[in-house]
């Protein structure tokens, strides 16, 4: 266990704290009543009567800013979220990642030393913002903050106008601020890695936030010695495995493209029925895989199934959305870690073609 020593937090304005409770607020309402129970605060009560209940802890200093911001970062890397994965770099730089003082050293002199094995409570930072390094020998963890605007739909607040061309619905929008979560891992034991990206509120180019801390990190850390792993065999892969004795999951939607570029997709009446069943649809399916590219796939891995020697540590199904184009795994809801690492592991495997 690596000992992480937490830095002074900055100042927490009003506006910052309102950002902090929203960011609760808009968690499950499972995941808010965790943070009050571990506040000794009330549990029941309806989303209104909670965000009140944590307003008044924070006013009387019951509650502090920084629980909530270490609850908010806890949470984050096992809840909504959109995650790559990466192949690691040589023997050879993996030996140098592997030396603590080496690291150490290398972290002083790019002015990032007071982050090494520390961790600093961020809000809302305007710009990608570093607020952790965690390294030893067998790992290195780095996690970014940014402040992110979006607007929120607000029905209570719309507005209708006569005019001279006759009636106009003004549609309101609320303007609001998030948290942007980022978090690199590189396990140095098994030299692989997968960055996570918190889903966020609006329509968000995972891709960019990842360029962003790709450049964040440039100077000391180089994203171009990392593989990114193509993630599109697995959808064909889990396609297969469904249509054996022992399927891994179950499809909701599969989603195939050619190399001439048509495109082919089928999707389930509902989560709890497969794709496959129906003749014709399933021909189609068979057929153009066998000359396409998984293109999306959204899946329920299961909990009862065995794949491979490891344990399925999976207490119920578990929802992944694979954006084959975009080398992309989607969970749409939260999970424990658990469960994350074990889909994503077996992401992995299954995206490496049979040989």
């Amino acid at each position: 266990m690596i000992s992480v020593r937490s830095l002074n937090p900055p100042e927490y304005t009003q506006e910052k704290q309102q950002v902090l409770i929203d960011s609760v607020l808009a968690l499950r309402k499972t995941s808010i009543q965790q943070l009050f129970h571990e506040s000794d605060l009330p549990t029941s009560g309806t989303k209104p009567e909670l965000r009140e209940r944590l307003q008044e802890a924070l006013n009387e200093g019951r509650v502090t800013s920084q629980t909530v911001v270490n609850f908010l970062d806890s949470f984050a890397p096992w809840g909504k979220q959109h995650v790559f994965l990466y192949d690691g770099p040589t023997s050879e730089d993996l030996d140098f990642w592997r030396e603590s003082l080496q690291v150490k050293d290398l972290l002083e002199q790019h002015g990032l030393g007071h982050l090494s094995n520390a961790r600093q409570p961020m809000v809302l930072p305007d710009d990608l913002e570093l607020s952790s390094i965690i390294h030893d020998e067998r790992v290195l963890r780095i996690t970014a903050i940014q402040s992110r605007p979006y607007s929120e739909r607000d029905p209570g607040l719309d507005q209708e106008k006569q005019t001279s061309n006759g009636s106009v619905t003004l549609k309101a929008y609320q303007q609001r601020v998030t948290r942007s979560f980022v978090a690199f891992e590189w396990s140095l034991v098994s030299n692989t890695a997968m960055l996570q990206i918190a889903q966020l509120p609006s329509d968000v180019m995972y891709e960019e936030l990842a360029g962003d801390f790709f450049a964040l990190v440039g100077g000391w850390l180089k994203s171009s010695h990392f593989n990114q792993v193509d993630v599109r065999h697995a959808i064909r892969s889990l396609h297969e495995s469904e249509g054996s004795d022992h399927p891994e999951a179950r499809s909701h939607g599969i989603h195939y493209r050619t190399l001439q570029g048509r495109q082919l997709s089928a999707r389930s009446a509902c989560a709890s029925d497969s794709v496959l069943g129906e003749p014709g649809i399933d021909h189609a399916l068979n057929s153009v895989k066998e000359s396409g590219v998984g293109h999306m796939g959204n899946f329920y891995w299961l909990a009862d199934a065995q794949p491979g020697p490891l344990p399925n540590p999976l207490q119920s199904d578990v929802h992944v959305k694979i954006v084959g184009d975009k080398f992309r795994i989607n969970f749409p809801t939260p999970n424990s870690e658990i469960a994350v690492r074990y889909v994503l592991s077996r992401v992995r495997s299954l995206s490496r073609p049979a040989s």
